[in-house]
């Protein structure tokens, strides 16, 4: 495994009335946070995520500072296919600067584009075309990999991949280096298109034997395998549920307390999540064809830790914790602290660095 890192994210807007995910951007804090991935965390890639272009430029320069191989992902939402070539033109063009700037940089031409975007999937929300998804799936049940799956989603993904070859061959126009995209489980990608598989890869209850054996999927296209995220939440079940894990938190009350799913706030597990995220990154090595693995997510706003049902951070996939207005340390530099999962994946990412050190 060459680059192995973390997912950091610099600001999404989940709808259009949405603000973004990151507010306020500070500058300081995302040059300290990519020194921080780097040192350590020992990671040597990061793949940066998010809506406003100065932002993503912002954050690949100082991650590029602090050493780090960048995954560039613009990702504007519930735009839809004309919207979206011309933001990827413009990203485009700020990833070729970067390039040129010498930041060692990968661009990635979206990400689920048939939940997030119009056009594909039934819908003009995410909520309303994930939730398509999951009853056009109904009891063929969760795919863990594309292979397979009932219509329409063979059809469907014939318009995917007529869009993504677009917006590949825009992004070629002005970037010269390599492409790839972050795939959701149930989209048959043309991996043709692109330079590496991409692939948000997150495991449920397969055992290590049926999760390799359902990757090997991913490598029968003869290139390269980036994981570009993974992950679960820290709760005593949330490995099992994986991806959908999130689902456990349907809301906050105007007290700041959490809507929790059937009203029982779930035990907090950080090292649930640590073994998760130890155990993916073992089995990532050990496969020849993933080059990259990104752990999802660093820290997540709007999520921050508590006691009972204060504890949104039940309901996210990050490694750092945050913490409420009123709590001090949510001023302080930096205003999260590392859960175990982040000790676990700080210590795997320098043993495999220093593997990779020696064989070199």
């Amino acid at each position: 495994m060459k680059y192995f890192g973390v997912v950091y994210d610099v600001g999404l807007r989940f709808s259009g009335t949405d603000a973004l995910s990151v507010e306020p951007f500070n500058p300081v804090q995302v040059e300290h946070d990519m020194r921080a991935i780097a040192d350590d965390l020992h990671a040597n890639a990061v793949r940066i995520e998010g809506e406003e272009i100065e932002r993503l430029i912002t954050a690949s320069r100082a991650a590029h500072a602090a050493g780090l191989t960048v995954y560039f992902n613009p990702w504007k939402m519930d735009a839809g296919f004309d919207e979206t070539r011309a933001y990827v033109a413009e990203a485009a063009g700020a990833a070729e600067t970067l390039r040129r700037e010498g930041a060692d940089i990968v661009f990635v031409t979206g990400c689920e584009y048939t939940v997030f975007s119009d056009g594909i999937y039934p819908g003009s929300t995410v909520y309303e075309r994930s939730g398509w998804v999951h009853e056009q799936l109904g009891d063929f049940g969760w795919p863990k990999s594309p292979i397979g799956l009932p219509e329409p989603f063979p059809e469907k993904a014939k318009e995917l991949n007529r869009v993504l070859a677009a917006l590949a061959e825009t992004v070629r126009d002005v970037f010269g280096g390599p492409l790839t995209y972050s795939a959701a489980i149930f989209e048959d990608v043309d991996w043709s298109i692109f330079d590496i598989v991409g692939t948000n890869y997150y495991r449920e209850t397969q055992t290590d034997e049926e999760y390799i054996a359902d990757l090997d999927y991913f490598g029968s296209h003869g290139k390269p395998i980036a994981i570009a995220e993974f992950g679960c939440c820290a709760y005593e079940g949330g490995a099992a549920l994986g991806a959908r894990g999130w689902r456990v938190l349907q809301g906050v009350n105007p007290d700041g307390t959490g809507i929790f799913e059937n009203g029982i706030v779930p035990t907090r597990s950080e090292r649930e999540q640590a073994d998760y995220v130890e155990r993916q990154l073992k089995v990532f090595a050990t496969q020849y064809v993933v080059e990259a693995a990104f752990v999802y997510v660093f820290t997540h706003q709007g999520y921050p830790t508590g006691e009972g049902a204060r504890d949104l951070d039940l309901g996210c996939y990050a490694i750092a914790k945050l913490f409420p207005d009123n709590d001090p340390r949510s001023k302080a530099m930096p205003p999260w602290e590392p859960k175990e999962a982040y000790h676990r994946a700080a210590a795997f990412f320098q043993e495999h660095a220093a593997v990779g050190t020696s064989e070199g």
